[in-house]
């Protein structure tokens, strides 16, 4: 090993940040402020900075292995970050490079699945076994109460629920936990979430950008029994306004 070199040089690739930081210039005509990271989730970030034709880029390591074209598609994406065939190289190189992402210890999130009205737990155990033959491995809790918000302003929307891949872990959010939210509602949304952790994501072939609510995922939430009745329940107005002023301390906001 040459003296003075980064043993992890050895693992990632021929290139050292210079050389990679010059090509990168080269196919851009920016200057950069480039860092290589070791970060799990975030594998690319971007942002100008005050300089004209500068920005700062933040890169997984993996970079240093990477060819001539994922180089140039890296370059393509820093000039336009929404440039489809980029992406899509970028995307097949950060798949088959996963190996050199280093996770470390999972961060262990708390689970509730017992609400004052509304059982989880039942739920997703029931669901798993009937429409995904046990096959959904992934924790399921309520989500954290919002902080209440600014004296006089109201909320003006909800997101029902939501699965993170990287924790694995099913939130749905605490305001249906009340007794005028059917409980075939709060099952539906569990669904929804549970199909995303089934299926996971697929790359768009037009866009080149990851699709999570695939055709055969909408295929299989409008197959789903109580699909037709939960959707109206979501869709009459007077339902999701009243979720809307609920308050933590268990009472509703003036309408």
């Amino acid at each position: 090993m040459p003296k003075n070199s980064d043993p992890r040089q050895m693992e990632f690739g021929w290139r050292d940040e210079a050389g990679l930081r010059h090509e990168l210039e080269r196919e851009t005509g920016l200057s950069l402020r480039l860092t290589l990271t070791d970060n799990v989730y975030h594998i690319m970030t971007m942002k100008p900075l005050r300089q004209e034709n500068r920005v700062a880029l933040r890169i997984h390591r993996m970079f240093l292995t990477a060819d001539t074209p994922v180089v140039k598609a890296l370059a393509g994406w820093v000039r336009r970050p929404r440039r489809g065939v980029s992406s899509r190289v970028l995307d097949q190189f950060i798949r088959g490079h996963r190996h050199l992402i280093r996770k470390g210890p999972a961060r262990e999130a708390s689970v509730q699945t017992a609400g004052r009205h509304h059982n989880l737990r039942a739920m997703f155990d029931g669901l798993n076994r009937t429409h995904f033959g046990g096959a959904v491995t992934a924790r399921i809790t309520w989500g954290n109460l919002p902080r209440r918000s600014a004296r006089g302003k109201r909320r003006r929307s909800i997101r029902f629920g939501s699965y993170t891949a990287e924790d694995h872990i099913i939130r749905l959010h605490p305001f249906l936990d009340q007794p005028f939210v059917p409980e075939y509602f709060v099952r539906y949304i569990v669904f929804h979430e549970m199909l995303h952790a089934a299926l996971g994501s697929e790359e768009d072939p037009d866009s080149g950008r990851r699709c999570v609510h695939t055709r055969e995922f909408k295929q299989r939430e409008r197959a789903y029994p109580d699909y037709p009745r939960a959707t109206a329940w979501q869709n009459e107005s007077p339902n999701i306004r009243r979720l809307l002023r609920y308050r933590p301390d268990g009472k509703a906001r003036a309408q």
